[in-house]
């Protein structure tokens, strides 16, 4: 057994020279398994993670995983995520690293997952979250390196 420590901190200075803003989150978990890779995505779609019953090659068993971070490590090009379950999907754009346009990284806890589609007539109801089969990822213009980090019991 292992203890994974992850800390999120956000630090805001305002404009007015006095008003400080930002949080400091801190959780333990307890794990047994780290999977940690830096690879290449190019523009034509990958699979990068699949989640299944049994764990495998590449593959982590439903229900493991305690903690997941995806991180475009570019400093020029976006990356697009496609986390899917059997009958939904929902995208994810990670930023280049020096971006100002939004965060580099995606954080998932458990991979569990729920998605409607705008002229679903579910839309609206309560969610019903279910296993996360697999996560994709392509580059927007060019290869960029994509850096995991999965923490499993």
């Amino acid at each position: 057994m292992a203890t994974l420590t992850v800390t999120i901190t956000e630090s805001v200075s305002l404009g007015d020279g006095s008003t400080d803003r930002g949080t400091t989150n801190t959780q333990t978990l307890t794990v047994t398994e780290v999977d940690h890779r830096i690879m290449d995505v190019t523009t034509a779609e990958v699979q990068i993670l699949k989640f299944a019953s049994l764990a495998a090659a590449g593959t982590f068993k439903d229900g493991d995983v305690k903690y997941l971070r995806l991180t475009n490590l570019s400093s020029t090009n976006f990356i697009t995520l496609r986390i899917q379950m059997s009958d939904s999907e929902y995208f994810v754009k990670l930023e280049s690293e020096g971006s100002d346009e939004g965060a580099n990284s995606f954080i998932l806890g458990p991979t569990m997952m729920d998605a409607h589609e705008d002229g679903d007539t579910s839309v609206g109801t309560a969610p019903t979250l279910a296993n996360i089969d697999a996560i994709s990822a392509d580059a927007d213009t060019a290869t960029c390196q994509l850096e995991y980090f999965v923490a499993s019991a």
